[in-house]
């Protein structure tokens, strides 16, 4: 009798969180993120996503990544460069209810603006440098929307592939990421059986 209560108390556990309707809500919120590669790190920004009748997922996200700095040297001395970029990207995915959450998979694509700065450490007789570089990204991704109370944890994983900005130094431009959202869902509309 005990397995049978075991098996039941897991299924229910894994029971969508809502059997009375399907929900389409709008999720804006707030979103912090890290990747390996130089060129972004740790960084943060805003993302709005759109979830009809929950099957579906787009959204919009913009990051700012703090970057990194770095010593470099060629042959006319040694340099000081900081790399950052910015992410403007549209999510589109499948979403499936997993228990009470709602996993998913897609993926983000749009375009990602890299900065360098090049400042000289010693007297080189150069003086500093910017550079702008812009490059298409596309990242395949997965969340897991996770509700607590009146809001949602959304952890995430993905991989950046974007375009290589024509800089004096080169920019480690593509490499995995994960980020943390939190998101305040807001129902829309409610399919009625």
């Amino acid at each position: 009798m005990n397995s049978l209560r075991l098996a039941g108390g897991l299924l229910l556990s894994l029971w969508p969180a809502s059997l009375t309707a399907q929900l389409s809500e709008v999720r804006p919120g707030v979103i912090g993120s890290y990747a390996a590669s130089d060129a972004y790190r740790a960084g943060a920004g805003v993302t709005l996503g759109y979830a009809p009748a929950r099957i579906a997922y787009v959204g919009v996200r913009y990051i700012y990544h703090f970057g990194s700095t770095s010593q470099a040297t060629d042959d006319t001395g040694t340099f000081d460069v900081t790399d950052r970029t910015q992410l403007f990207g549209v999510d589109l995915g499948l979403e499936f209810p997993v228990g009470a959450m709602e996993l998913v998979i897609g993926g983000t694509l749009g375009v990602v603006r890299f900065s360098q700065r090049v400042e000289p450490t010693g007297s080189t007789g150069e003086a500093a440098s910017s550079d702008i570089g812009t490059g298409f990204v596309a990242a395949p991704l997965a969340l897991l929307h996770v509700r607590v109370g009146p809001i949602m944890l959304v952890p995430q994983v993905t991989w950046y592939f974007a375009g290589d900005p024509d800089f004096r130094w080169q920019v480690d431009h593509s490499g995995p990421a994960a980020s943390l959202a939190i998101v305040l869902p807001i129902e829309t509309d409610r399919i009625r059986y």
